[in-house]
């Protein structure tokens, strides 16, 4: 993305009153002249600012493959084939651009003070860094969620190594998951629908440096990247989305909801039969004492 119109002129005003040059940890005063000249050295300020982010996020990556690989072995061969579909980590630290403009979101220049997040509270962004896990199935996203809770409910006693290593390393915020994908009607204002935790190093050194995992399936992911593009980044540019498109795109995710729900239950009575029909098969116990005393 690249910083435009209304917000270029707020961006461009937060960086110019607001930038702390010259102090400890910021880049050196003074501030340059150029507009341009300093909006990107702020930039390259933040770019190097996010890299104890991705090390966090890569980290608590490689802690909970190890809690996904525990659960896939855990599951039948079959079962084990289709449950996880990828981890979505393309893009671990948000760009310095979206760091501005979120920072500015919802600030009007005109203002003494600066917008509630600043560059002095930047680990306040709590999605700054984030990636995501995309299953197959509903039951799949909760199966997970459960797994990654586990370590900070009250029962520890039958945690796995892996869950046991997740807990010593990082925190779960909120000790849950937040969960968009049951909601009431009333309190959902927009489609998006998923779990999503946010995690922080125990590690004193990287304190504040939060990760967002969120879960969703292929659907429910493949809603978030079209709103995404018709939606949220017309909007966030300051351009008009007409009523109807927006309401459309809305129940899409409701449709893509129920189709969820559906492949869940196809799942369930396929998965049932397949166990009843390996039953019939197999020869009974008494069957078997028969046929050894022949």
């Amino acid at each position: 993305m690249t910083i435009a119109g209304e917000t270029r002129a707020k961006v461009d005003r937060l960086i110019r009153d607001f930038y702390p040059w010259g102090e400890d940890g910021y880049l050196p005063g003074p501030s340059p002249r150029g507009v341009r000249q300093r909006l990107e050295r702020v930039k390259g300020w933040l770019a190097a600012s996010c890299t104890p982010f991705r090390v966090t996020a890569l980290t608590l990556i490689a802690r909970v493959l190890t809690i996904l690989d525990e659960l896939e072995r855990s599951l039948g061969r079959t079962e084990a084939a289709r449950w996880r579909a990828r981890i979505d980590a393309g893009a671990l630290v948000k760009t310095p651009d979206s760091i501005l403009e979120k920072m500015v979101r919802g600030w009007k220049p005109d203002q003494p003070d600066p917008p509630p997040c600043d560059f002095r509270r930047l680990h306040e962004l709590n999605d700054l860094s984030r990636f995501r896990l995309v299953v197959n199935f509903l039951s799949d996203l909760e199966h997970i969620a459960s797994a990654l809770e586990r370590p900070y409910g009250r029962a520890r006693r039958r945690l796995t190594a892996a869950q046991k290593a997740l807990h010593d390393e990082f925190r779960l915020l909120g000790g849950r998951f937040e969960d968009s994908v049951l909601l009431h009607p009333r309190d959902r204002s927009k489609g998006e629908r998923g779990r999503k935790g946010v995690f922080e190093p125990r590690d004193k050194a990287f304190a504040h440096h939060y990760v967002e995992v969120q879960i969703q399936t292929q659907l429910q992911e493949a809603w978030d990247k079209k709103d995404h593009f018709l939606v949220y980044e017309p909007r966030r540019r300051g351009e008009a989305v007409v009523l109807a498109d927006a309401i459309e795109i809305f129940a899409m995710s409701e449709l893509l909801y129920v189709a969820d729900l559906t492949f869940d239950r196809l799942r369930a009575d396929i998965l049932s039969r397949q166990s009843n029909a390996a039953k019939t098969k197999r020869p009974s116990k008494r069957g078997k004492r028969r046929a050894s005393t022949r």
